[in-house]
């Protein structure tokens, strides 16, 4: 009965070092796997940084355009507002002459009125 008793620990050492064996066979596997996987992941990162490179200066170069093209909207927007600025003036320019052109007859009718150029008279 004690040889039995013993037989029976140790097919039961015996299982449990098999089960371990392959839980730690699995777990190497699983280790390697995992090493596998890291360095693929660290390959296509290493890739995806040296094509968004030159991502990054092609975004860069689309905000300078985005940027210019506000400066040249700004620049048409002032344009147009110096054009509306002298037209204005160019007709206030001929509002004055045609006032001066008014003040000029006006004022000489005044002069005739006053003193007449009959040279008759003299």
């Amino acid at each position: 009965a004690v040889v039995s008793t013993q037989s029976t620990g140790m097919l039961s050492r015996v299982s449990r070092i098999a089960r371990l064996e392959a839980n730690n066979e699995a777990i190497q596997k699983q280790a390697v796997s995992a090493g596998n996987m890291n360095k693929t992941l660290l390959e296509e990162n290493s890739a995806l940084k040296k094509s968004s490179e030159g991502k990054e200066d092609l975004l860069e170069e689309i905000k300078q355009m985005e940027e210019l093209k506000d400066q040249v909207k700004a620049a048409e927007r002032k344009a147009e507002q110096s054009k509306a600025d002298a037209e204005a003036m160019r007709k206030q320019s001929e509002n004055l002459t045609m006032e001066y052109d008014r003040l000029l007859i006006e004022h000489q009718k005044l002069q005739d009125t006053v003193m007449p150029t009959d040279k008759k008279d003299e």
